[in-house]
C-alpha cells in the first residue's frame, strides 16, 4: 500500500512541474482581411501582409483566389488586390481558410509556420516547426 502512495505523490509531484496545457506559444494571429467593395470591384487592403504573415507569395495567394472566383484582378503598387466583380467578405475568408487548409497549414502539427517548395513539377509544404514535407496540388 505504501509503495501506491508513493506512486501517487511522484505523479503529484511531476503533473505540478508540468507547465499549463493551453494554446501553443508562439502561434501567429492572422490579420483580417480588410475587404471593401466599392462600384463594381472589390478591394483586399491588407492583402500583401495577410500574404507577409502567411509566408506565400501574393502572385500565388492571388492566383488561388482569382482562380476560385472566376474573376480578374490584380495587386496594385501598395499591396491592395483589387478584384472585377462585386464580392461579399464571407465568401473571400472562406476562400482564404481554404487555401490555408491546403496550402499553408502543416498536415502533421496544424502550424501554419510553413514554406512552399517546389521541386522539378512537385509543390511540398514544408513546416518550419516539427520538419514534415507533406506534397500539395499544383496551383
Amino acid at each position: 500500500m505504501s509503495s501506491e502512495k508513493e506512486y501517487v505523490e511522484m505523479l503529484d509531484r511531476l503533473y505540478s512541474k508540468l507547465p499549463e496545457k493551453g494554446r501553443k506559444e508562439g502561434t501567429q494571429a492572422l490579420p483580417n482581411l480588410i475587404i471593401l467593395n466599392i462600384g463594381n470591384t472589390t478591394m483586399i487592403r491588407n492583402f500583401a501582409e495577410y500574404c507577409d504573415r502567411i509566408r506565400r507569395e501574393d502572385k500565388i495567394c492571388m492566383k488561388y483566389l482569382l482562380k476560385e472566383l472566376a474573376a480578374p484582378g490584380n495587386v496594385d503598387d501598395k499591396g491592395e488586390l483589387i478584384i472585377q466583380g462585386k464580392f461579399s467578405s464571407q465568401v473571400i475568408n472562406t476562400l482564404m481558410e481554404r487555401f490555408l487548409k491546403a496550402y499553408v497549414e502543416c498536415s502533421t502539427c496544424k502550424s501554419l509556420d510553413t514554406v512552399l517548395k517546389k521541386e522539378k513539377k512537385s509543390w511540398y509544404i514544408v513546416c518550419l516547426a516539427c520538419g514534415a514535407q507533406t506534397p500539395v496540388k499544383p496551383l
